[in-house]
């Protein structure tokens, strides 16, 4: 039995690997707030009142050369609602796209993505839903 586990393991040790490349694009920065004011966060939280109208999710993406894009993919609830397609115009750069969720209350998500659909991370937060009196 053991000769024949170590004629198996030069096929073993010469098989090919499959390599994942690490995305050049890395997202330093990432948060999801109320509002950008001066291309910054405001009112930055995970949990948002049954009051908010939409939300923003701000990211800065470090590692461009040349053009490059960034996707934000919003999901509900487990479901994709919205994917933006956003340019990175310089090596060190902020962006951010914008949602509505408005009596959407539920389980967000939103995930940078590089342009080949690696993720640079994900940030989830909660819409609470109203309250009756």
């Amino acid at each position: 039995m053991l000769h024949l586990l170590l004629l198996g393991l030069p096929a073993l040790l010469g098989a090919p690997v499959a390599v994942v490349d690490a995305s050049p694009l890395k997202a330093t920065e990432m948060a999801v707030c109320r509002d950008i004011v001066d291309r910054g966060c405001d009112s930055e939280g995970r949990t948002f009142g049954p009051d908010v109208d939409s939300v923003a999710f701000l990211t800065k993406v470090e590692g461009a050369t040349g053009e490059a894009f960034v996707f934000h993919v919003w999901s509900f609830e487990g479901k994709e609602v919205k994917r933006a397609r956003l340019p990175i115009r310089t090596s060190r750069y902020r962006t951010w796209s914008l949602k509505r969720v408005k009596d959407q209350p539920g389980r967000w998500k939103v995930e940078v993505l590089d342009p080949i659909g690696r993720s640079l991370g994900i940030v989830d937060f909660t819409v609470q839903p109203r309250t009756i009196d």
